[in-house]
């Protein structure tokens, strides 16, 4: 998805992007991800009177995931929001690095993919749960706590105090 600059400022109306984010390079390696469907970005390049061109929208996809706590299929919706601001570098700004709010860029057309995966990079979550309450699993017999109670003894004790635990029997 490219965003044209100077296109856009010139015109001086908002102008709609959309089109697929490439997921490949983001969810490579990660054993977590199981499947992935085509991640959408709406977008909204919006230029202003000050030479830059705001972009904002969200990125909407859908991933399955393997649950961090019982290793089931959790299904995440993502709904990504995505704001920057871009302004092409003019000749006596080309020593000036780009500050935290806007980013310059030295041609009039930007890619926006990279910035696009960042954001999506940023938005997956790092522990997936397929549900709220997800019990996880026992650490004793490995069984899911979701589907059956397995009676192990998971009681925690300090282990300064283990040698009382026997104390009254």
């Amino acid at each position: 998805m490219r965003l044209h600059l100077r296109r856009t400022i010139q015109n001086g109306e908002p102008v709609q992007l959309s089109g697929n984010v490439p997921i490949e390079r983001t969810i490579e390696g990660r054993t977590d991800v199981i499947s992935a469907s085509p991640v959408l970005a709406e977008l909204t390049a919006s230029p202003s009177l000050d030479g830059t061109v705001g972009v904002s929208g969200t990125l909407t996809g859908h991933l399955d995931m393997v649950c961090s706590r019982c290793l089931e299929t959790a299904h995440i919706e993502l709904d990504i929001p995505f704001e920057e601001r871009f302004k092409q570098r003019e000749e006596d700004e080309a020593d000036l690095e780009d500050d935290e709010d806007m980013i310059l860029a030295d041609d009039d057309v930007i890619e926006l993919s990279p910035y696009l995966e960042e954001y999506l990079t940023l938005g997956m979550p790092s522990a997936p749960l397929c549900k709220e309450d997800c019990k996880g699993l026992c650490q004793t017999c490995g069984s899911n706590l979701n589907e059956t109670a397995c009676g192990c003894d998971n009681t925690v004790i300090d282990p300064r105090l283990a040698g009382l635990k026997d104390f009254f029997k």
